[in-house]
C-alpha cells in the first residue's frame, strides 16, 4: 500500500476540528493505541495494539525530509500477546509510543489527531493511493495542507519514536 503523508505539531485542536467539519470530514473513532517498535535492519516494524486488537505494521518512508512524502506499508492482523512475546524473543524493542488517536476521514485522506504521551498534540495526514494514483494522492494532500492552513516549516519528518528518544 502507498500513502502520501505528513506530520506536524498541533496547536489548536478545537479550531482544527471545526475546520475539518466545515470541509466535510467525518470523525470515525477515538481510541488508545500502543505502538511497540522493534529494531530491524531496514525500514520500520511495529506492533500496534488498540481496542483489544493488534496488527503488525511494516513500513518504509523518508525521515530526512518533512515535506509530504510516500510511505509504503503492509499490515498483518494478529494476536497481541503472542505476537509481543514472539517478537520480543528475537528482536530488541526500540521504543514504545502510547497515544490517543482520533481518526477523521475526508475523501482519500485519513486525518489523525494524536495526543502523544510526552509530546503533546499532533496532526498526521495520510492520503491513501489505492483508488487514486500517486499524483492524485499528492494533489489531495497538498490541497488539505492549504485548506487547513498548515505551516510547512513545522512539518516533522521523524517518527514519534525518534521524537521521544
Amino acid at each position: 500500500m502507498l500513502n502520501i503523508e505528513l506530520k506536524t505539531p498541533l496547536d489548536d485542536r478545537p479550531a482544527l476540528e471545526q475546520r475539518l467539519r466545515e470541509l466535510g470530514a467525518r470523525e470515525e473513532w477515538t481510541r488508545e493505541q500502543r505502538d511497540t517498535f522493534f529494531r530491524v535492519p531496514r525500514a520500520m516494524l511495529k506492533l500496534r495494539e488498540a481496542a483489544g486488537q493488534a496488527e503488525l505494521i511494516a513500513y518504509e518512508r523518508a525521515t530526512d525530509d518533512a515535506r509530504p512524502r510516500p510511505s509504503r506499508y503492509e499490515r498483518l492482523p494478529l494476536d497481541a500477546d503472542s505476537a509481543r512475546r514472539t517478537l520480543s524473543l528475537v528482536l530488541d524493542v526500540e521504543a514504545v509510543v502510547e497515544k490517543e488517536r482520533t481518526l477523521w476521514l475526508l475523501r482519500h485522506t485519513r486525518i489523525h489527531l494524536d495526543r502523544i504521551c510526552g509530546l503533546g498534540d499532533w496532526l498526521e495526514l495520510e492520503t491513501v493511493a489505492l483508488e487514486i494514483d500517486e499524483a492524485e494522492a499528492r494533489a489531495e494532500n497538498e490541497a488539505l495542507v492549504r485548506d487547513l492552513a498548515l505551516d510547512p516549516s513545522r512539518f516533522e519528518a521523524r517518527p514519534y519514536r525518534d521524537l521521544l528518544a
